[in-house]
């Protein structure tokens, strides 16, 4: 009996059948997959996205420095408690002065566990991370890739002379992924 080919085995064929020379044929081909049916737009614009995902720089997506919600490294359990509970992140760049000077990362629940165990010596040295530090004008691309390479989901950016200009996380890519367009887009 003749078995149906599904969307993938028609997909490959089709792309190893007549193989795209460019980004451009190559999103024409799936383009096609949209009027065929075997995907939807939305589809469409996720995989249009994660291919070009090397076309966008971190310093397009960033957290700029003058938004990044830091941890002082003297600050108390108390009030580091109430920062996080405040902005409800799970990651905060720890600073010993300055925006400029980011010594490394704390991860919430590190600090939980100290609460939970009613730790009286509390010291923030303990328990944060070394820092990952990513140029601003590295592609999207590569940055996802050494955040799962690393299993680090934050990371300092910095400019060509070496100073801080905001921090990116894997959510900040994801988000730019799968956000929605505000119009659909055909390319043929």
């Amino acid at each position: 009996m003749y078995k149906k080919k599904g969307f993938i085995s028609k997909f490959l064929n089709k792309v190893f059948s007549e193989t795209p020379e460019n980004k451009k044929e190559l999103l024409y081909f799936i383009n096609k997959s949209i009027k065929n049916k075997l995907i939807t737009q939305n589809t469409y614009n996720t995989i249009e996205k994660v291919i070009n995902l090397e076309n966008k720089q971190v310093k397009d997506i960033m957290i700029p420095r003058t938004k990044m919600i830091t941890l002082n490294i003297h600050d108390t359990l108390n009030k580091c408690l109430q920062i996080i509970v405040k902005s409800s992140y799970s990651r905060f760049p720890i600073i010993s002065y300055d925006k400029n000077h980011i010594i490394g990362f704390l991860i919430a629940k590190n600090l939980f566990k100290i609460v939970y165990e009613n730790n009286k010596n509390f010291s923030l040295k303990e328990i944060i991370t070394k820092p990952a530090i990513v140029p601003d004008s590295q592609n999207l691309n590569r940055t996802l890739e050494e955040f799962y390479i690393n299993k680090n989901y934050i990371s300092i950016v910095i400019d060509e002379f070496g100073i801080i200009t905001g921090l990116i996380t894997i959510k900040d890519i994801l988000k730019n992924l799968f956000k929605k367009n505000k119009k659909k887009k055909k390319i043929f």
